[in-house]
């Protein structure tokens, strides 16, 4: 029976049938296949494909748990081809992991078809990338980050979007929405500087965006923008936490040097010198006493003269910080 989805007004058919496993092509160009391969715009073979998304775990996963299901449940997308086949805009890992329990299970029928959404040439590029945002955005299956960035991407540059309609259709803030556009472009420099570099290391500018003053060396300053490739591409930025803490890092000319030549630990191990409080619970909570001290308001100094709590409290502090002092035969003038 013939269905329809309504995407921008527009009535887009398709049908709901059960088809060959066998007739269902790859399609490396899905931003699932892309994130999964670890590389961006990896041109393979369907039958590399096939071996590349088999080596992942996950997709090992996946056919156990299609086997123990007993087939397929939830319909992939596909589009018919003039052949009579269909390429999978949608499921691709659901068809990988079919194809390998055929093949294993040469007798069981029930991996041999697969439930599928089959719409024809009427299903435009542009009409696919808001249906697969739907789903995997404001949907239930959520893709990674770099997925929706690129997606977000498509929908900005591709098919003109502005952030108004991204940010009502995909439900999320505008801000987000510029997050996620300006560290795709970012990773997308990155990988035109270094093309066989992973995207898993999306993360990294993502977190960085998120940081102003990194945010805006990488959009105004050149040279540091080279740097950050270079730290990324040498492994001297490994982990979020790693970016979280390049500002401490770039205001202390030691530690920066130290990053440039032996990476973050070495660099970190210098901030930590100058900063007792980034490694010690104490000193942490009495360096964020004295900045909430220090910029207490005239509403809570007055308030303090009328609460004999509040006073307590300071009290205590106060004969806190005197017996630690002695304790540590350290002298507080």
């Amino acid at each position: 029976m013939l269905e329809y989805i309504t995407i921008q007004g527009v009535q887009v058919h398709y049908t709901r049938a059960t088809i060959p496993v066998a007739k269902c092509r790859l399609d490396p160009n899905n931003p699932r296949i892309q994130y999964i391969l670890g590389q961006k715009n990896t041109l393979v073979t369907e039958n590399e494909l096939d071996r590349i998304l088999w080596k992942k775990e996950s997709v090992k996963a996946l056919s156990q748990a299609i086997m123990q299901n007993g087939g397929v449940r939830d319909p992939i997308i596909v589009q018919a081809t003039a052949e009579g086949g269909y390429v999978v805009r949608e499921g691709n890992c659901r068809v990988t992991s079919c194809n390998h329990l055929v093949a294993e299970y040469p007798n069981d029928s029930r991996f041999n078809q697969i439930p599928a959404m089959i719409f024809t040439d009427t299903l435009s590029d542009e009409h696919l990338a808001i249906l697969l945002v739907e789903m995997h955005v404001t949907g239930k299956i959520e893709w990674e980050a770099y997925e929706k960035a690129k997606k977000v991407h498509d929908l900005h540059t591709k098919y003109g979007k502005p952030y108004e309609w991204l940010s009502m259709s995909m439900r999320l803030s505008k801000s987000k929405i510029y997050q996620l556009l300006t560290s795709y472009q970012q990773m997308d420099e990155y990988l035109k500087k270094y093309p066989t570099e992973s995207i898993r290391k999306f993360s990294r500018f993502s977190e960085a965006i998120k940081k102003k003053v990194i945010r805006e060396k990488l959009e105004k300053d050149d040279k540091f923008k080279e740097t950050f490739y270079r730290w990324l591409k040498e492994d001297k930025l490994t982990d979020n936490h790693h970016i979280r803490e390049l500002p401490r890092i770039l205001e202390n000319p030691s530690a920066l040097d130290a990053l440039d030549k032996g990476g973050f630990d070495a660099a970190y191990s210098i901030i930590l010198k100058s900063d007792p409080a980034l490694e010690s619970y104490l000193f942490s909570s009495i360096k964020n006493a004295i900045e909430n001290l220090e910029g207490a308001s005239m509403v809570e100094i007055q308030e303090l003269r009328n609460d004999a709590k509040k006073v307590s409290m300071l009290q205590a502090l106060y004969h806190a910080t005197q017996n630690l002092a002695a304790i540590s035969q350290v002298a507080l003038t």
